[in-house]
C-alpha cells in the first residue's frame, strides 16, 4: 500500500482522513503495518471474505432503502426498482462478455 502521505496526496484529501481509514482497516484485520517496512493488505480467510462481502452489500442496500423511504417510496416500488436495476446490470454484463 502507498504511504499515508502519498495516498492522501494522490486522493487530494487530508492525511488525517487517510490515517483514520488505514487504522480502521487495520482494526478490522484487513491491513498490517510493519514499522519501517510499510502497510500491506492482510491475508484474509475465505470465511472472512464472505462476511466482508455480505456486510458491504447489505450496507449499500440499507442506504438505498433509507433513501427510498426518505422520499416516500413504498416497499413494493423499491423491490420493483431493485429488480429492474439487477436485470439491467446483468443484461449489460452478459452483453459485454460476448
Amino acid at each position: 500500500m502507498p504511504s499515508i502521505r502519498e495516498f492522501a496526496s494522490n486522493l487530494r484529501c487530508s492525511v488525517i482522513t487517510v490515517r483514520r481509514v488505514y487504522q480502521d482497516l487495520e482494526n478490522e484485520g484487513l491491513l498490517r503495518t510493519k514499522q519501517g517496512t510499510g502497510t500491506f493488505v492482510a491475508q484474509v480467510g475465505i470465511d472472512k471474505k464472505e462476511d466482508y462481502k455480505q456486510a458491504a452489500v447489505k450496507e449499500a442496500l440499507i442506504q438505498a432503502a433509507k433513501v427510498g423511504r426518505s422520499v416516500g417510496s413504498t416497499r413494493e416500488e423499491l423491490d420493483h426498482w431493485f429488480s429492474e436495476v439487477m436485470n439491467e446490470f446483468y443484461r449489460e454484463k452478459e452483453e459485454t462478455e460476448k
